[in-house]
């Protein structure tokens, strides 16, 4: 007798029956073959409901994308069984790459465990079985019988066996049962089972991520293993005795890390000090260093690595090879090998940079941010930093990440160039080098192999990583990658700082305005690495006012009939009714395409711009355009004024053009063309050509950050352009949309909007309805109750089948599983709103179905939340579902579909449906309209028109003054910079003399009246041990002359020699003092100065006062 017997005996099912009584019996005796037999069950039974239901099967359609398709989890309709459909799938994916993960006898238990109650509840479904009985594990031979054989497909087989056995399936089923099951009533799962196994099950599968191997046998130690429930003794209680949750072996037996799990309803920090104590208790039992210590409740794991590092969240847990090098890296030194190889940076700031990065990482800080004008050398910068970090024994592999593959294969090719003893590849490359030790990637690739099942990178694999272009969209888009990777984190950004949004900052842990370092575009500017722009601005009356129809000659005005006549058919007007308005500027170059303001452009750049040889040919030039039929129009106007030039003279380069990267590369090639690049986004950041000498702004910009972005593009050195020895000085920038007039009257820009996918926006949309709904009104009102409790449904099922996989739905693991059930739809309160939109709705990023359909279902949305909550405004909204019914109505009734739902169309467009709307109403019609928004063609905003109506032009003289904003920090670091060298009162707190109190006086009238008030300084202070003290604040910028400090201390012990440790311990007190401006007695007694009296065990006091008179000199 078999827990599987239930179908052993119905005609059709005999293959179904065999794969699962296959891995029941072999659970225990063969546990990989088990799980591979359950996969091959699970992946059949999936396959069956597909035909069953009449879905497609995708050709190459994995059972990851067939479970996690949308009709498949509405329809097996419980996150429960979800959670067990893809432990088998898991389980079985280890078992299939056995290299890849383990599989024991509690992992196969738990996988034939789950199949049976999805194989159970599924014939339930279609009534192929009246009953389920509850599992039976004493029914699970504990040994194989030896007339079992069993033959596991090669997985390229698997998918054609599976695929035949669910058609003979499905036909079995369908012949039997006449049941048309909407969803699947999941059984529950009935056993004995704890829950701490089941939670611990959970951290199982995290271990095996990282290539652990869980033991069976509880207290057992295998050496290369993750053992239980390990015995420790030394612990302070009565028995003397613990138990580890798990140690992690090495090949020797020894112990590398201890891990404490919490119940997940318990903080895991509750697990920090016992964990501790485990730890400290194998270290003493096995004479080795103190294990790295991880504690965890299933939701949020810590990690404690002895390196130094204060505690920090991981994702996960690290592999063997991870925590050797972990525990080996406890006893590295300090950055001190700064030597830098001028062949890859030999610039001064450049070696700043890397020197105050190194600087930041030696104390203990693991997040390093650096602000570097376009142009200014930050990936040799990297490179130089990978070289010394090397070296210095601290980084051995990197991974370079950025956002465009142009500038991964720029990168590649710099360090290959470079560091040509590192193995280097791309994830992009065909013959990819995984193994290489310094990898290449955009973030989208990255993120594709982290949500893998078996994840191609461990999260310890990199000791580096390197963002370029670290700003706020990249963190709001792939900011879980920089959370999965335990490494150091350097980010690069030609944002001026000032410009760097404070989430940024946040990620780096820093200060708002205060990077690591910076080198900006004026000071590069004056030091003569960047060149300075001249502006051209000349303002059009189209695009500043419009187009006046009162003001065109009768031949233009006969121009706009057109449009006119389309807005009226559009409006519903009458073809005799007059109509005439005035063309709105922001409508120019999106609706109205004007040839003659393009030709004053081209004509403009052409007469005016900068030219190489001798004068014959405009220099290599980008023009920014609007949108792509903008950029189509001003190639096609450059090709009709200026044919003699050749078709390939001035070339569009946008994402519609399918070989981009080959035209990028002709354009960066002096001696090639194009000699004109029109770009629509993908020239504004990154292309490195020296050669560029004119940069049109043919758009709007209200991004400063993108703004000074695009200006980068010719801010670069560029040797004998002009003929030997003449360099390039200067370049050009056009302005026809007065951008600078826009930055100097909004220095800050506008504030980006935050983007959102149309799913997210759709989840909020319910989530807010849900909550104005469950007022007692509402719920008293049947229909009002009805559509609430349907939204409730909604609301939990999506957030139950987001998948536990991707790494950015591990991070809110808490919070998806806590608002998954039923349970927590009931009622949500204020504060379960706020998370479910602020920590769950941005997981929503993508859909698979027809987003004008999702488009459509928001506008009706919104119209139902305005009915329900009087602060919202739907006008809008409503308006638009009219137009969309107008234009279904007049342009598309020819289509079937949209003629059967005519009646419907004339509904919507009728003043009555819109007085009487209810929440009823309006999703009766979002239900019948949302499936025709596919034959709109693109929706309302697809019409254009081409015009050519005289444009007039004026030329703006009046200069540019669009700098980055200097914050208090930046004026206060202007001025020391400036004044350091004469400045008495300055030089005195370099050089530890003592300030008088007119000194004190004098800098508190500079710092808290000329350069800002005492609330800017206090604000930047704030955080600081020594926050009213302005010559602190002072010497935690401008820093000590450390030789000069050195000998401050030598007077002190009368010329005495120092030996090798007390100069270090000295260096290392100084640089603290360049810190924090400031140090007190009390300092000595913590770590690492607490080693004073050993290390100045002669001299102990003369240490001590050595450290009051680096306080008293700057007393106030």
């Amino acid at each position: 007798m078999r827990n599987f017997d239930i179908i052993k005996d119905i005609d059709g099912l005999e293959t179904i029956h065999r794969y699962c009584a296959i891995a029941e019996d072999f659970q225990a005796t063969n546990p990989m073959i088990s799980a591979q037999q359950a996969r091959l069950a699970l992946e059949t039974m999936v396959k069956t409901v597909y035909r069953l239901k009449g879905w497609q099967i995708g050709e190459r359609a994995s059972l990851l994308s067939l479970t996690t398709d949308e009709r498949f989890t509405a329809f097996v309709n419980s996150e429960d069984l979800m959670k067990r459909i893809h432990y088998v799938r898991k389980i079985g994916n280890n078992a299939a790459h056995a290299n890849d993960g383990f599989v024991g006898r509690r992992e196969s238990f738990f996988a034939v465990l789950n199949l049976y109650y999805i194989v159970g509840s599924i014939m339930l479904a279609w009534q192929v079985i009246d009953t389920l009985p509850d599992f039976d594990k004493e029914l699970v031979p504990q040994s194989a019988k030896t007339s079992t054989l069993t033959v596991v497909p090669q997985p390229d087989q698997a998918q054609a066996a599976t695929t035949q056995s669910a058609d003979a399936l499905a036909q079995a089923v369908g012949e039997s049962s006449d049941a048309q099951p909407a969803t699947v009533e999941a059984r529950p799962v009935v056993n004995d089972l704890s829950e701490a196994e089941t939670r611990k099950l959970y951290i199982d599968l995290l271990l095996h991520e990282a290539g652990w191997t869980v033991t069976e046998q509880v207290g057992k130690i295998v050496p290369r293993q993750a053992g239980i429930e390990i015995e420790v003794q030394g612990m302070p209680n009565e028995s003397g005795m613990g138990y580890a949750d798990y140690v992690l072996f090495d090949a020797d037996g020894t112990p590398l890390a201890v891990v404490e799990a919490k119940r997940t309803s318990v903080d895991a920090v509750a697990g920090r000090h016992q964990a501790e104590l485990y730890a400290d208790c194998l270290a003493a039992r096995y004479v080795c260093p103190r294990p790295v210590i991880y504690y965890t409740n299933g939701f949020e794991t810590n990690i404690i690595d002895g390196i130094g590092y204060p505690s920090r969240k991981v994702m996960g847990f690290h592999t063997i090879d991870e925590l050797r090098r972990m525990i080996a890296q406890r006893g590295r030194a300090d950055i001190t090998d700064l030597q830098i190889s001028d062949r890859i940076t030999n610039r001064n700031y450049q070696k700043r940079m890397i020197e105050s990065v190194c600087k930041h990482y030696n104390s203990k800080h693991r997040r390093a941010l650096l602000v570097m004008a376009t142009g200014t050398g930050k990936t040799r910068v990297s490179i130089s930093l990978v070289d010394v970090l090397v070296r210095n024994n601290w980084v051995k592999n990197v991974l370079f990440l950025a956002d465009r593959i142009e500038l991964v294969n720029q990168a590649k090719r710099n360090y290959a160039k470079l560091l040509p003893n590192m193995t280097v590849s791309s994830l992009r490359d065909s013959d990819v080098d995984i193994s290489a030790r310094i990898l290449f990637s955009t973030y989208q690739t990255m993120i594709g192999h982290l949500d893998k099942d078996a994840k191609t990178f461990s999260l310890g694999r990199f000791d580096l990583i390197i963002i370029d272009e670290a700003h706020r969209s990249v963190f709001g888009k792939y900011g879980a990658i920089f959370e999965y990777f335990d490494g150091l984190l350097l980010g690069l950004t030609a944002t001026p700082r000032d410009e760097v949004d404070r989430s940024t900052y946040d990620l780096f842990g820093m200060e708002q305005g205060e990077p690591t370092d910076s080198y900006e575009y004026d000071e590069a500017v004056a030091d003569g690495y960047l060149k300075p722009f001249r502006a051209i601005k000349d303002n059009s009356k189209i695009l500043t006012e419009g187009i006046d129809p009162d003001q065109l000659t009768p031949e233009e005005r006969e121009q706009l009939d057109e449009i006119f006549e389309y807005e009226k058919m559009k409006a519903g007007l009458e073809p005799d009714d007059p109509y005439s308005r005035t063309i709105n500027a922001t409508e120019i170059f999106k609706y109205i395409y004007n040839h003659n303001t393009v030709d004053y452009v081209l004509n403009r750049l052409m007469n005016d711009g900068i030219r190489v040889k001798d004068g014959t040919l405009i220099g290599k030039t980008i023009i920014f355009a609007y949108n792509h039929k903008h950029a189509v129009l001003i190639a096609e106007r450059f090709a009709v004024l200026y044919p003699d030039l050749g078709p390939d003279f001035c070339r569009v380069i946008d994402d519609k053009e399918k070989y981009s990267s080959d035209l990028i590369d002709k354009f960066a090639d002096v001696e090639r063309l194009p000699q004109i690049a029109v770009s629509v986004d993908m020239l504004d950041t990154g292309i490195d050509v020296p050669e560029i000498v004119n940069l049109v702004f043919f758009k709007p910009i209200h991004s400063k950050i993108k703004f000074w972005q695009m200006i980068g593009r010719g801010t670069r050195l560029c040797e004998n352009l002009f003929g030997e020895g003449k360099d390039k000085e200067e370049f050009l920038i056009f302005d026809f949309y007065r951008n600078f007039e826009y930055f100097e009257m909004n220095p800050e820009g506008a504030k980006p909007a935050k983007s959102q996918s149309i799913v997210s926006l759709l989840f909020n949309l319910r989530t807010d309805i849900k909550f104005a709904l469950q007022d007692g009104t509402h719920q008293s009102k049947e229909e009002s109750k009805a559509f609430h409790d349907n939204l409730a449904d909604i609301l939990h099922q999506q957030i139950a089948n987001l998948n536990r996989n991707r790494i950015d739905v591990r991070l809110q693991l808490k919070a998806v599983e806590t608002y998954a059930t039923p349970e927590a739809m009931v009622c949500l309160t204020l504060g379960d709103v706020m998370a479910m939109k602020g920590n769950i709705s941005p997981l929503f990023k993508n859909a698979i179905t027809d987003i004008s359909a999702l488009k459509f279902d928001a506008l009706v949305l919104k119209s139902q939340l305005a009915l329900v909550d009087e602060t919202v405004n739907s006008t809008s909204s409503e308006r638009k579902i009219m137009d969309i019914a107008g234009c279904l109505k007049e342009k598309k009734a020819s289509i079937p579909q949209v003629m059967a739902k005519m009646d419907v169309l004339n509904e919507v467009l009728s003043a009555r449906f819109w007085e009487s709307k209810s929440l009823g109403s309006l999703e009766r019609i979002r239900l019948e309209l949302r499936d025709l928004i596919q034959y709109m063609d693109g929706g309302m905003g697809g019409q254009t028109f081409i015009i050519n109506v005289t444009d007039t032009f004026e030329e703006d003289n009046s200069g540019v003054n669009v700098t980055p904003i200097r914050t208090y920090r930046r004026r206060v670091e202007d001025y020391l910079k400036e004044h350091l060298s004469d400045d008495d009162t300055l030089q005195k707190i370099y050089h530890l003399e003592p300030l008088s109190g007119q000194d004190i006086t004098r800098l508190e009238l500079i710092f808290w009246e000329e350069l800002g008030s005492k609330a800017e300084f206090e604000a930047q202070t704030r955080t600081k041990p020594y926050q009213h003290n302005v010559a602190a604040f002072i010497r935690s910028i401008i820093g000590v002359e450390q030789e000069v400090a050195l000998e401050k201390y030598r007077a002190l012990i009368h010329g005495a020699e120092l030996t090798r440790m007390q100069e270090e311990y000295l260096r290392m007190l100084i640089r603290y003092v360049c810190e924090n401006g400031d140090i007190a007695t009390v300092v000595l007694q913590q770590p690492p100065f607490n080693k004073f009296p050993v290390i100045f065990r002669d001299s102990r006091e003369s240490l001590i006062d050595y450290v009051k008179l680096i306080s008293q000199v700057i007393a106030v």
